[in-house]
């Protein structure tokens, strides 16, 4: 036993190693080691009982028990967990299941698989842990396996350097093979150091370099323009593509331009979307950056073949601009229809219309009466023309309220309504259908050409005359009224022709 120590203590000794920073999981790692087999406690304890072993002092001393050599393949697989493979060999006088011998020495060979589970670390200078596995023996020709299971030290004396020392109990699986004791003491040292990476020389020409210059962040100012007409578009949303696909978006201006301030220099892509057309695409490269400029200039181009419908929405009752009205827009030419709002704090609406078509557009507010209006883009050049503006207006119709309607025209002398150019007509129709509950007396007025009696009944004749249109056209007659009020009621100098036609009249009222 003394002269195994000893050559265990002058391998350590012998060991030449780098040092190195002990690392948390075990490198790959051989070890050699000298074993002991005890059949004979293990075949005691069957027979008898442990208490009975410890008590009587039956237990096998290390001259009586057999003796071997193995090697161990380590390599942690987990912080506090190695993978063991063993190979032993011995010549042995096995002892059977039965009590009975071989009574001569014969090789054993076995082999083993196991799993080390560390209390601690490989940083530390001691550790315990316990083992479990599976083995496989080999004696004279018959073959079985067992499961040894164990606890062992080990001992770091180097850098990836120990000793360790085992004991194990193994269980026999097979009938072949018998219970016993397993105790080993050895030495393992890695064989898979990690790779230090040589030093890198310094390059003394790079450290000649200057440092370059940081590059400066900078604004990216983006036009855009009507490609038929060159003409700056307002309200294009542009949209910044940058690294990382990171986005951001900003709208035109009234002179086209949007700005994205102090954007850090990379690769950009930028595109614009206006009236879900969209323009052109630029990309911007880092070394835009680089420049002296102050800012990075961006032209897009934008090519929508409509022309661009641009108004406003307008109180007539107080002569200021009214938002939120929902403007109908019908394409009289091609019979389709969309919907646009004004903007709730300028009254301004948008929208796109197609070349060579009649367009209609009307207002719709709760307690409003729109004006009809009529445009075309029908002899229009695109290639000129980009932008068609008008103005529509609307008055407020509470109950109450009285509005004249100066648009309808009857026969003269009579009572027969002129549809042909009674726009007013059309006006009335679509704010009775829009405001459902409302009611309105309908009310004549005449100048005071001719008798009194006579004007009174064809002012009373002609208010009849709309109600009837009205209810022709599906208002409920429930809803309307006429009254005739002749020339009783005057708003300008019967005494001019002037006067007079505006005498000449038809008033709505809103009622309760």
């Amino acid at each position: 036993m003394k002269k195994i120590i000893s050559i265990i203590v002058l391998g350590i000794l012998g060991l030449q190693l780098a040092a190195q920073v002990p690392q948390e999981r075990k490198p790959s790692t051989l070890a050699f080691h000298v074993f002991y087999n005890d059949f004979n406690t293990a075949q005691q304890i069957k027979t008898s009982s442990l208490n009975k072993v410890l008590k009587n002092q039956l237990w096998s001393k290390m001259s009586d028990m057999q003796t071997g050599f193995g090697i161990n393949y380590l390599k942690g697989i987990r912080n506090k967990i190695d993978f063991v493979a063993t190979l032993d060999g011995s010549w042995t006088d096995y002892l059977y299941k039965d009590g009975s011998t071989n009574g001569s020495n014969q090789f054993l060979l076995d082999a083993n698989a196991a799993l080390n589970l560390k209390l601690l670390t490989d940083r530390h200078t001691l550790v315990p842990y316990i083992s479990s596995g599976v083995g496989f023996s080999l004696y004279q020709g018959k073959t079985g396996f067992y499961v040894p299971v164990g606890a062992g030290l080990q001992f770091n004396v180097f850098n990836e350097a120990f000793v360790f020392t085992n004991m194990q109990y193994r269980y026999a699986l097979s009938s072949s093979v018998n219970n016993h004791f397993y105790y080993t003491i050895g030495i393992g040292v890695s064989i898979g150091k990690n790779k230090t990476e040589p030093a890198k020389l310094v390059d003394a020409e790079k450290l000649a370099e200057p440092l370059k210059k940081a590059i400066p962040n900078k604004n990216i100012v983006i036009f855009v323009y009507d490609e038929a007409t060159g003409l700056p578009l307002s309200n294009v949303e542009v949209t910044l593509d940058g690294p990382n696909n990171q986005k951001r978006n900003a709208f035109t201006s009234a002179d086209g331009k949007a700005i994205f301030s102090s954007m850090a220099p990379s690769d950009y892509s930028v595109t614009g979307l206006l009236n879900r057309v969209n323009s052109s695409t630029q990309n911007i490269e880092k070394e835009a950056f680089e420049t002296d400029e102050n800012q990075i200039n961006i032209s897009l181009n934008h090519n929508d073949p409509q022309f661009s419908l641009k108004g406003v929405v307008i109180n007539k009752t107080q002569n200021i601009p009214e938002g939120n009205v929902v403007i109908k827009i019908t394409n009289d030419t091609k019979q389709t229809m969309i919907s646009v709002q004004s903007n709730s704090e300028n009254g301004i609406f948008q929208s796109q219309l197609e070349a060579e078509s009649d367009f209609t557009l009307v207002g719709k507010k709760a307690s409003y009466i729109s004006n009809i209006v009529k445009v075309s883009t029908k002899g229009l050049s695109r290639s000129t023309t980009l932008y068609v503006n008008l103005e529509l207006a609307i008055e407020e119709a509470k109950v109450g309220q009285s509005i004249v309607l100066n648009n309808i025209y009857f026969e003269v002398g009579k009572a027969t309504v002129n549809t042909a150019f009674s726009t007013d007509l059309d006006k009335l129709i679509q704010f009775l259908k829009d405001n459902t509950e409302t009611k309105l007396e309908i009310q004549g007025h005449s100048d005071n050409t001719g008798s009194s009696k006579l004007n009174n009944k064809l002012s009373q004749t002609r208010a009849n005359s709309i109600v009837d249109y009205l209810v022709k056209q599906g208002i409920d007659s429930r809803r309307l009224s006429a009254k005739g009020f002749g020339p009783s009621l005057p708003i300008a100098d019967n005494t001019t022709a002037d006067g007079r036609a505006k005498n000449r009249r038809v008033v709505i009222k809103v009622m309760q």
